[in-house]
């Protein structure tokens, strides 16, 4: 996660939040020192406030994927291939990065996935 051009009046360790405190309304502490009013943030500046942290991280990435594929043998030179593939099996989403705007209204929130739900794909292939 990156932050952009920020004005931040506090301390850097308060920003991250322990993995129970994290929740998609609050991924990190947004009240930490962060100045929200966009009448007072500076166009051009020399940039003091880290990029990134080390303590702040995006959410994990899990998504299982199967297939099962069945070939039958229609004569001696000709056979036909079944498969079916399901991706996300299980359905988990993956949230996508916070808002890391301070100015927005959702600074400090996951809005929205990273993941595709579960799909499944079929497919038969004549082999000859």
């Amino acid at each position: 996660m990156g932050f952009g051009n920020v004005i931040f009046n506090g301390d850097l360790k308060d920003i991250p939040l322990d993995k129970g405190e994290r929740s998609v309304n609050q991924w990190f502490n947004v009240n930490a020192g962060f100045n929200r009013y966009a009448a007072q943030q500076l166009q051009f500046n020399l940039r003091t406030f880290p990029l990134q942290f080390s303590g702040i991280r995006g959410d994990g990435r899990a998504s299982w994927d199967f297939s099962a594929i069945k070939n039958f043998a229609i004569r001696e030179a000709v056979g036909l291939q079944f498969r079916a593939e399901c991706y996300n099996s299980f359905n988990h989403p993956n949230f996508s990065g916070p808002n890391t705007d301070p100015t927005s209204s959702a600074f400090g929130t996951i809005t929205g996935t990273a993941s595709e739900p579960r799909n499944w794909q079929f497919s038969l292939k004549l082999k000859f």
